[in-house]
């Protein structure tokens, strides 16, 4: 009778904390399915994989205010594609950086070289979190959502999602209380000017339907523990099918 009373007792508890665990999961589900729908829906998205991005704005590294453009191709999950140009002290340079699945390459001025594994795992947090923004990865229950409440970004309400899966960092989504697309991401990440992991955030700021039936942000800002690193301005976008594979070869 004790183990009866016992076994009883711990299932009464389970279901206690169960209840409340399976309303916020489905909570969270229903703010990432607005998410969804409000950057253009989950057929349209789920068909288009491919992105394209043209952009301009300003690096702050060592010390420096860099002006830049920048190109950039993704194919989802696991392909992408830079293409940075700046000026110091008057010389041109121009950076590409390619990821394709497990290989990596950067080419600074003509010279190619391999990415190494350190920077390899950097970049699949990276992509892994680039991936949670995207959204719709989050409907495979390998991701557990749970609520960060609702707080003010930008002076806007915004509800907060923290997303969570084995092997990779947490992930904060930020989702403008009314139109609800996605407005601010947090995560861990390492900072370029300190090569020390810290606080990464990224704000979407001023969507604009630069390619029909998407919302796209057409400006963003990135900062590390609380510090600007980056704005770029989005001036022309591309949301294909699939790229030509050739874009992610070996530059």
């Amino acid at each position: 009778m004790r183990t009866f009373m016992l076994a009883t007792c711990g299932l009464c508890a389970w279901l206690a904390l169960a209840g409340p665990a399976r309303a916020q999961d489905d909570e969270c589900r229903a703010i990432v399915a607005k998410g969804i729908k409000a950057l253009g829906g989950e057929e349209r998205l789920a068909k288009h994989q491919g992105h394209y991005f043209k952009g301009k704005g300003q690096v702050h590294v060592m010390g420096m205010d860099l002006e830049f453009t920048a190109e950039v191709y993704e194919q989802q999950p696991d392909k992408q594609k830079a293409e940075i140009e700046f000026a110091i002290m008057g010389q041109n340079f121009k950076f590409i950086e390619v990821y394709n699945g497990d290989k990596g390459w950067r080419n600074i001025m003509g010279k190619t070289m391999a990415v190494e594994a350190d920077d390899m795992k950097e970049h699949k947090q990276n992509a892994h979190a680039e991936r949670v923004s995207g959204l719709l990865v989050l409907k495979d229950k390998a991701y557990k959502l749970s609520s960060l409440g609702e707080v003010k970004v930008n002076g806007r309400a915004a509800q907060g999602v923290l997303v969570a899966r084995q092997d990779y960092r947490d992930v904060s989504l930020f989702f403008d209380k009314e139109t609800s697309l996605l407005i601010k991401v947090e995560t861990r990440g390492k900072d370029p000017n300190t090569m020390q992991e810290g606080a990464q955030e990224k704000l979407f700021l001023d969507y604009k339907e630069l390619v029909p039936g998407f919302q796209i942000p057409t400006k963003m800002v990135i900062n590390f523990d609380g510090k600007k690193f980056m704005d770029i301005t989005v001036t022309e976008a591309r949301m294909v099918e699939k790229h030509d594979a050739s874009i992610f070869a070996e530059p």
